[in-house]
Parts: C-alpha cells; sequence; structure tokens
C-alpha cells in the first residue's frame, strides 16, 4: 500500500469508528477527507470506489440525503460487480427517507437480487410497506 492508499485508508478507518460510535457528522469529515485524497491520487482503483460506498452510507447517516445519492451513484457500478449492495442500499435508504419511493424501487429490486428477504434486516420496519410495493413491480 502506498502513501496515499494508506492516508485515504486511515481516514476511512477513522471514519467508520466515529460512524460505530454514533458521531456521523465527524466520520462524515473523515470519509470526506478519505474521498479528497482517493479522487487526486487513487483514481479509478478499487479503494477509491470503496472509499465512495463508504462515504455515501456515511452522509445517509448524517442526513445528507442528497449528496449521498449523488456520492453512492459514483461506487454502485463497483459494487455491484462485486456483489456488494452498499452503494445501493445508501441511494435506496435516502431515497426513502426523501419519501421518493418511485426513485428507491429499482435500488430495492437490486439489493434484493443481491441479499433476498435479507433486505428487510437492512431498513426500518416503516419502509417494509414501500420495499414490498417496490419488488412487487407497483413502483
Amino acid at each position: 500500500m502506498n502513501d496515499e492508499e494508506r492516508q485515504a485508508f486511515d481516514q476511512a478507518n477513522e471514519g467508520i469508528r466515529l460512524g460505530a460510535s454514533g458521531e456521523p457528522l465527524l466520520a462524515v469529515k473523515h470519509w470526506e477527507k478519505a474521498s479528497a485524497i482517493a479522487d487526486e491520487h487513487l483514481q479509478g482503483a478499487d479503494i477509491n470506489f470503496w472509499i465512495k460506498s463508504g462515504y455515501g452510507a456515511a452522509l445517509f447517516d448524517a442526513g445528507r440525503y442528497d449528496e449521498g445519492i449523488a456520492i453512492s451513484q459514483m461506487a454502485r457500478e463497483w459494487c455491484l460487480s462485486h456483489e456488494q449492495p452498499l452503494a445501493s442500499l445508501s441511494i435506496a435508504r435516502s431515497y426513502l427517507a426523501l419519501g421518493q419511493n418511485s426513485n428507491a424501487a429499482p435500488y430495492l429490486r437490486e439489493i434484493h437480487e443481491l441479499v433476498g428477504d435479507d433486505i428487510f434486516l437492512q431498513f426500518n420496519d416503516t419502509d417494509e410497506p414501500a420495499i414490498r410495493t417496490a419488488l412487487a413491480g407497483k413502483l
């Protein structure tokens, strides 16, 4: 791992730690630093996409839904190619939080394809009707 990768990785890990400690605003700051390092030095590298997926999730946790959607879109194809639902999950959760259930629907279907009915474990109980509607193809 080169110096830039190490710096980005360390910032991302601090973001993970702060997010897990219930400090979403501080977590976002570290993810943002990791993302900036990755954008400057690690364009196209796997770690850049991994960071973007975590950054998008952190933005969701901080209630910054529109930004979370935009950042997560940058990582979505990479995540799907690695059968990882995080970017799609962040996008779907953000759209649901914004009350845009029809926009969430394609991402909910992507997540379901990857994790099956475990999808319901990733959302609030109040989101279940929207998820079921999306999976039934009614959105």
